[in-house]
């Protein structure tokens, strides 16, 4: 698919690319790139969500995205992670083309179970409406500034943005990956608030349990964004899975749940 690739970039050294969710951005990993920076080469890109050239709005569409961004880089294998509708794409992706993708990280993932943020969303949401639902993203509330608020509102102004919101999160409740998890081979990090309210830990633990040999790590005081709540905390569980996962030779790292 053609689609022109924006992106947030730090660091040199083995590919690592995280992928926002179905309201997210890019600039929602701009903490956990500082971070992560010195350690590896860590981009975050713009996923099409509100490209109007993109075709009918589908998880494998974003997964063959990836690739594509994947190849517009000369990128032949990465780490591929996401949050939420972003860890769906980096499951996706990591089953459909496994040749590209080293290793999986996984944060408040839809793919299982998801409480949708769409659910009964108006065609002109108002600000109250979003900042109730945005509330619910977070452990912490006051993170939802007015100004965020107004952004998402100016986002979804617009009819065909609220369609393709709503045909993306249709998207991820059809494609459900619980029978597939089974074949994923790549090493797989799985970090989860335990606050998560969005898809609650025992999501987080159900994909525990179905992707061999994953490792899950669960956040205390955090909700459905990690990498926005508690970016160090976040970015040094990465760092520290993807140096033991090189030691180990490319093996899986190995089951556990450190708390």
């Amino acid at each position: 698919m053609k689609s022109q690739h924006r992106w947030l970039e730090r660091g040199q050294g083995e590919p690592v690319v995280l992928l926002h969710g179905l309201m997210g951005q890019m600039h929602h990993w701009d903490d956990v790139l500082d971070e992560l920076g010195g350690a590896c080469r860590a981009m975050a890109p713009t996923l099409p969500i509100f490209d109007p050239g993109c075709l009918e709005p589908s998880i494998d569409l974003l997964a063959r995205w990836v690739v594509d961004f994947l190849d517009a880089l000369e990128i032949p294998r990465a780490v591929i992670g996401g949050n939420s509708l972003g860890g769906h794409v980096a499951l996706a992706t990591a089953l459909a083309f496994p040749e590209r993708v080293r290793a999986v990280i996984l944060t408040g993932s839809s793919g299982l179970f998801e409480r949708s943020f769409t659910r009964g969303v108006p065609h002109r949401p108002t600000a109250d409406y979003l900042r109730e639902k945005m509330e619910e993203v977070f452990f912490d509330r006051t993170l939802v500034t007015p100004e965020w608020v107004e952004s998402v509102r100016c986002t979804l102004i617009e009819r065909a943005s609220v369609r393709r919101v709503l045909g993306f999160a249709r998207a991820a409740k059809r494609d459900n990956l619980e029978a597939r998890l089974v074949d994923l081979a790549a090493p797989t990090l799985i970090v989860w608030g335990a606050e998560d309210r969005i898809t609650p830990l025992d999501v987080g633990r159900r994909f525990h349990a179905l992707i061999p040999g994953s490792r899950l790590v669960i956040l205390a005081g955090c909700g459905h964004a990690p990498m926005l709540e508690h970016p160090r905390a976040f970015a040094g569980i990465v760092r520290r899975w993807l140096a033991a996962e090189r030691l180990q030779g490319g093996a899986t790292v190995g089951a556990g749940v450190p708390r």
